[in-house]
């Protein structure tokens, strides 16, 4: 059996047991926009919160009639078309590593599952991948040494077979040990490979490549145990869907015990795990016929993503896709137009104090946004005296200052914004955050108010800051 060099072997005996619990997560919701249609889906991410996916053009049908989709790299607030390979409509993005490497597929005639693809990489221009001689291949992950894997046709056996690419050359991984079909679907840094197998009239089998041989490690336990592994990290977590006693298709993580039964969100039949990091967090969907509800596992319960939301977003997360090594998450929102690619990263802004009370106690600053280009950015003020004058400080870098019996965080200040509080003594402002602003830039922001209820006539609000992504 032809066989891939394997950067680091991992047997099934390697698995880790599950994670401890971690706490939630503060998230901000982007919505990376599209390319100029309505809709957008993401698939892949990582830790540079560069996010993959398609997205349909305008003007462009396809020869059925359907819109052009474009498989898209979303980078800082911008999202770049890749294009197709010559003689195909659409294409679709689905992952991409640590050097942002891009994979996917190049696609003509696609509708209800079926068509012909064509599988691609992309690092500044398309280079399609060979196939083993049939025509199509099928790509799904790439870890960050470029290993790539998906699936095409052995035109000796007409079987679909798992195989991987590296460096212009495509491997077949051979057959399965009872399976007479079997695909590839997630690879982790250490080079183990995850997908499913299957033979004909018999259920999915989850399987593993461990640089030596495939291992068969769920949907083993008695018929119609359907189960298909979806990813793998480098601590040996395996994660993807499986069909327990209940006969449902439930999430499920593979640890040294066997599965775990993660089960479904309340009011769903189905749900499946598509990525799993590290820290063996991991994100899915749970769904029914004609609705679904994005979910994340972490490490000890399944939980939908949707509570988890702040406040004031108007989608309902349909589907989480990947999960980087921050926590960060992309997926498919439904929303008002229609399917949108998000991104959820971790709220930016962090509270540093230092106020000082006055009339109506600390006035209090909070700060809202992602910091990404053209993302809007909030910044709201309570608690000062109505119609208060106020003066906003900003800075790129915080030399605490003693003063007005607190601390200016904000300081040096590189900008100052006078306000007027209203008849509240409240004040708010939303903008667009600008592009051109490099990564890793602090913003500090604090205001001074003025207040003749205290002997220096002016009080402090709290100092917020935040790192720009």
């Amino acid at each position: 059996m032809d066989r891939h060099p394997i950067l680091a072997a991992l047997s099934l005996g390697a698995l880790l047991a599950a994670p401890a619990a971690a706490q939630d997560p503060d998230f901000v919701y982007v919505d990376l926009g599209t390319l100029g249609g309505a809709e957008a889906a993401a698939f892949g991410l990582n830790d540079a919160r560069q996010v993959v996916g398609w997205s349909p053009i305008p003007g462009c049908p396809t020869a059925l009639a359907n819109p052009c989709r474009r498989a898209f790299l979303w980078d800082a607030g911008t999202m770049t078309d890749l294009g197709v390979l010559a003689g195909d409509e659409e294409s679709t993005a689905r992952a991409i590593n640590a050097a942002g490497l891009v994979v996917g597929t190049s696609e003509s005639d696609v509708i209800a599952g079926s068509g012909t693809y064509h599988a691609f990489s992309w690092d500044g221009s398309l280079n399609p991948l060979p196939d083993l001689g049939q025509g199509t291949s099928f790509v799904n992950d790439v870890n960050d040494s470029g290993l790539m894997v998906g699936y095409t046709t052995d035109p000796v056996v007409l079987r679909d077979r798992v195989v991987t690419w590296q460096d212009g050359v495509v491997t077949n991984m051979g057959a399965t040990e009872g399976h007479s079909f079997n695909r590839g679907y997630g690879v982790s840094n250490a080079g183990v490979l995850v997908g499913f197998a299957w033979d004909l009239f018999a259920p999915n089998d989850a399987i593993l490549f461990t640089g030596f041989s495939w291992l068969t490690i769920g949907g083993i336990d008695g018929p119609f145990q359907n189960a298909e592994a979806r990813d793998v990290n480098d601590a040996g977590f395996a994660c993807g869907l499986q069909a327990f006693p209940s006969g449902n298709w439930h999430a499920a993580l593979w640890t040294p015990t066997g599965a775990l039964d993660l089960g479904v969100l309340p009011g769903t039949d189905l749900a499946e795990l598509t990525d799993v990091n590290e820290a063996g967090l991991a994100v899915g969907r749970s769904y029914t016929d004609v609705a679904s509800r994005a979910v994340y596992y972490d490490g000890a319960t399944l939980r939908d993503l949707n509570d988890l939301l702040p406040d004031g977003v108007d989608a309902v997360l349909w589907e989480a896709n990947e999960i980087n090594e921050h926590g960060d998450i992309a997926g498919v929102a439904l929303g008002p137009s229609g399917f949108r690619a998000f991104l959820l990263v971790e709220n930016p802004w962090s509270d540093l104090g230092g106020g000082t009370a006055g009339v109506n106690g600390v006035p209090q600053l909070a700060a809202s946004g992602s910091l990404f280009p053209g993302e809007a950015m909030s910044l709201e003020l309570s608690g000062a005296p109505a119609g208060a004058l106020m003066a906003g400080w900003l800075s790129l870098t915080s030399t605490p200052l003693s003063a007005f019996g607190g601390t200016i965080h904000a300081n040096p200040k590189i900008l100052q914004l006078l306000r007027f509080a209203d008849g509240t003594g409240s004040f708010g402002i939303d903008f667009p955050w600008p592009a051109g602003i490099d990564a890793g830039t602090e913003l500090y922001v604090q205001f001074l108010v003025q207040d003749t209820t205290v002997p220096d006539q002016i009080t402090l609000s709290n100092a917020v800051m935040a790192t720009t992504p």
